[in-house]
């Protein structure tokens, strides 16, 4: 019988195949020629090497109240659906085992774990070179790190009514509802162009951002800096920046010591998580302060965006009014500008861990921070004559309300006291709250508003008429009268009129008129309506409120059992010197919410936003902070834009706001693939002719899988060591057979073929089995290549067959590995050049791993 054997070893183990020769002298150079001329020259050194083996001793000293068992892991478990069992012990508290592993070439560094009863992690990492690991020290700095501050005096915090403003969900909102409303051509195609109006009666018109007055201040160590509350701290030490790069190892790109580990999508775990499924993503306050600390801030847009706060009591939703609602009209607090804190850092790479200041939560009470709203008027009715004339003629303001636009005539001459469309002529003066003039029109029942915000910089002339009350909070006049002139002003710098146009051919109201230039044209004349006809008129009007100049912060904390929540402000283009279209137009510009219900028209806005829906695994409500805890600590991970990476921006929150999310990772066993060839003298090295999965079940059982068989030959599983206690035993039995199918069929290896179910058994091995030492004694025999056993090849032979940590996706049939995975030559040809093979696949050159589907 002719024999091939002694292949070396595919294992991160010292591996301890016996040595034989070949009994057919010219197989092995036939065998030879046929793998250089697929990988070229291997490596004499190579031994196919895909573990590192490695001991080390724990004790169980993490800061829990009960710890059931300790694990050695290959990633942090938080939102991480890729973290693996590598070994693990049950111990009690104080306990310290010595664990055995067998890591994944190419990692760096691993998790150690304490776990709880009910499932929860404590973690730390630890190099690969450590013998000892320990969470004492780390538990002890958490202790000092999280004391609550409770002597934060803000009696002198004040927040600045002047710069309070509406949010970009609210300007969208205003214009996208009165471009529906006036039936402007202009408006319509800018909104559609640049799909504002999606936003269009989605409830945001009355949402505010508010920040702190610059004559604010704070007591001891804090300060009033960019309208938040804010002091110095840090710097950051060596354990800090090891415990968050452990934790957050799978949500900072570029992350050291994985290099080979695909993009992951977290996405899933977030939105399943306790903070999302039980309090959307929201903060609730034990009545101590809430102070939080940036740690990271790896986007490059962190330039561009502000963090706002809000909070509510659940129980004082109105009734019949949804969370989401009343959330979406809720005052938001600026807690933080992010590019302060980022400059500060001085950090030399964006994914860097850093420590230099704390925010400060205030609580500003519940009631209203704006005005009555309740307008005030003289009770006349007025036509409003124009001081220009034209032919002698003089016009008057007047309705037309068959016709729609900022472009319609809105000027007549007199009508007489008896028509019947002189209520179309009269006028009624409103004055707000915080003295700006609403001009209402008895007949249209519409108030008149500058159109100048809304069009372009060519087009800022024209005027609407207007029912839609938040347009026309944004859009009233600032007036004064002299000697019975009245003049409308836009804004309260007086340097543009509401006017007038008169000829032959125009006679329009105006918004582009100035003083100096355009004389009576900015004229306008109240004359009181004198004439009998029953008048229909508004006895009020009530605007949304002007900001409130007094409101000051009543406590450094929120009441007990209060909600917080969090708004990222983001704003590419500033708005001083720009168009009020191309604040709202701007794709970059946007507010994004923690509260995945609040981001349902933001993560459709097309471009920066909207992209995270459509490449990266969004859907209309995902949150964009991810919000856990973690070694005893609360924290809060930002998605600013278009990728769902969840590191934009990482915030510690210190004290126990955060207690209730109560999440239990499922961390599962380290999975191994392990890949024959059938034939070495004329293999294509597809690495699918024999495919098994190995998993530890328990410390005495492994579930031995046969996944697939590219075979076209008769080829026998052997060497499998302990005794199957379930399932079908594989051990000396036909690959094809176990299928059920003939031995020219292949099994899972084509990906247009309909898959076939795996075929499992579960074998009693010893506790001390570790599963590349389990798998290392498998080989395969072809009887049809008169009994060749194929084995693990030893040092510097080709690859017959590898042993590769994780769920393989192997290469569909009849594709070799080197043309799957470009770069498993150049690990072929340089032992030590193991790189990142894994990651350099060709997705369309796979067959995808049955438990990877």
């Amino acid at each position: 019988m002719k024999r091939i054997s002694n292949w070396a070893a595919v294992s991160l183990i010292a591996l301890c195949s016996c040595s034989q020769d070949f009994t057919v002298p010219d197989a092995t150079e036939e065998i030879r020629k046929n793998a250089e001329n697929i990988f070229g020259l291997i490596d004499p050194e190579q031994d196919w090497r895909t573990v590192t083996s490695g001991k080390v001793s724990i004790t169980a000293d993490a800061d829990m109240s009960d710890i059931a068992k300790v694990q050695i892991l290959t990633e942090s478990p938080f939102f991480n659906g890729d973290p693996k069992i590598l070994a693990e012990a049950e111990v009690s508290s104080g306990q310290t085992v010595t664990l055995n592993y067998d890591a994944p070439r190419g990692y760096e560094k691993l998790i150690a774990a304490c776990v709880d009863s009910k499932g929860h992690h404590f973690i730390k990492s630890f190099d690969l070179n450590a013998t000892e690991v320990s969470f004492g020290t780390t538990a002890n700095a958490r202790r000092l790190a999280t004391r609550s501050d409770n002597t934060i005096d803000v009696s002198n915090l004040k927040l600045d009514a002047t710069s309070a403003q509406r949010t970009l969900n609210a300007y969208r909102n205003i214009f996208a509802n009165l471009t529906n409303q006036t039936g402007e051509t202009y408006m319509q195609n800018a909104s559609q162009n640049n799909n504002i109006y999606i936003w269009a009666d989605t409830k945001w018109e009355n949402e505010m951002i508010w920040k702190l007055s610059s004559t604010s201040s704070a007591n001891g160590t804090w300060n009033v800096v960019n309208g938040t509350i804010v002091r110095a701290t840090g710097p950051i030490d060596a354990s800090e920046v090891t415990e968050l790069q452990a934790i957050f190892n799978n949500f900072i790109p570029n992350k050291s010591g994985v290099t080979y580990k695909k993009q992951h999508n977290n996405l899933k775990n977030i939105s399943e998580s306790s903070a999302v499924r039980f309090f959307n993503n929201h903060l609730t306050s034990d009545g101590s302060p809430i102070i939080i600390t940036p740690v990271q801030m790896s986007s490059t847009d962190m330039k561009y965006c502000e963090l706002y706060y809000y909070y509510y009591n659940p129980d004082n939703m109105p009734e019949g009014m949804t969370e989401t609602e009343y959330v979406k009209q809720l005052p938001k607090f600026k807690a933080m500008q992010c590019q302060y804190t980022k400059d500060a850092s001085n950090i030399t790479n964006e994914a860097d861990f850093f420590k230099v200041h704390q925010y400060l939560l205030p609580y500003y009470g519940d009631q209203s921070l704006l005005k009555s709203g309740e307008c005030t008027t003289d009770g006349k009715v007025y036509r409003i004559r124009n001081g220009a004339t034209y032919k002698s003629s003089s016009f008057y303001l007047t309705s037309y309300p068959n016709k729609v636009g900022y472009y319609d005539d809105k000027m007549a001459t007199r009508y007489d006291d008896d028509a019947t469309n002189i209520s179309n002529q009269l006028w009624q003066i409103f004055t707000t709250d915080d003295g700006k003039t609403v001009l209402y029109n008895i007949g249209s029942g519409k108030c008149l508003i500058k159109a100048y915000d809304f069009l372009s910089s060519n087009e800022t002339w024209g005027t609407f008429l207007t029912d839609y009350m938040p347009a026309v909070k944004e859009n009233s006049f600032i007036s004064d009268e002299t000697n019975n002139v009245c003049h409308f002003w836009l804004s309260n710098d007086k340097t543009q009129a509401l006017g007038s146009n008169v000829g032959k051919h125009n006679l329009r109201v105006a918004t582009n008129k100035t003083a100096s230039a355009n004389g009576a044209q900015i004229d306008w004349y109240l004359e009181e309506y004198g004439g009998n006809q029953n008048i229909n008129k508004l006895t009020s009007l009530t605007l949304e409120g002007a900001p409130e100049t007094n409101n000051t912060a009543i406590s450094a904390s929120m009441p007990k059992g209060y909600r917080v929540g969090f708004m990222m402000r983001k704003i590419n283009v500033p708005r001083e010197g720009k168009t009020f279209q191309a604040y709202i137009n701007t794709v970059n510009n946007g507010c994004t919410y923690g509260y995945g219900e609040l981001n349902s028209v933001i993560n459709n806005f097309p471009g920066h936003f909207g992209d995270s829906k459509k490449y990266y695994f969004m859907d209309d409500k995902s949150p964009r902070i991810a919000m856990f805890n973690a070694n005893n600590k609360t924290y809060l991970a930002f998605e600013d834009g278009n990728d769902s990476n969840f590191s934009d921006m990482i915030i510690e929150v210190e004290g126990n706001s955060g207690k209730m999310f109560d999440d239990v990772y499922e961390v599962k066993d380290m999975a191994y693939t392990m890949c024959f060839e059938d034939r070495p003298n004329i293999a294509d090295y597809d690495m699918n002719d024999v495919v098994l999965r190995c998993v530890r079940l328990s410390p005495t059982q492994l579930q031995l899988t046969l996944i697939a068989t590219g075979a076209n030959d008769q080829v026998y599983l052997n060497g499998i060591a302990g005794n199957c206690i379930s399932g079908t035993d594989l051990n000396d039995k036909e690959v094809h057979a176990l299928f059920n199918v003939s031995t020219s069929t292949f099994v899972n290896t084509q990906p247009s073929a309909t898959a076939v179910p795996c075929v499992s058994a579960v074998y009693e091995v010893s506790e001390a089995t570790r599963i590349p030492q389990f798998l290392d004694d498998i080989y395969i025999k072809n009887y049809s290549m008169a009994g060749n056993e194929i084995h693990v090849p030893q040092k510097g032979e080709p690859p017959f067959a590898l042993i590769i940590p994780g769920d393989f996706d192997y290469p569909a049939e009849r594709i070799s590995i080197i043309d799957a995975y470009s770069a498993f030559r150049t690990w072929a040809n340089n032992a030590y050049n193991y790189g990142a093979w894994l990651e350099s696949y060709d997705s369309s050159k796979l067959y995808v791993n049955p438990y990877n589907k």
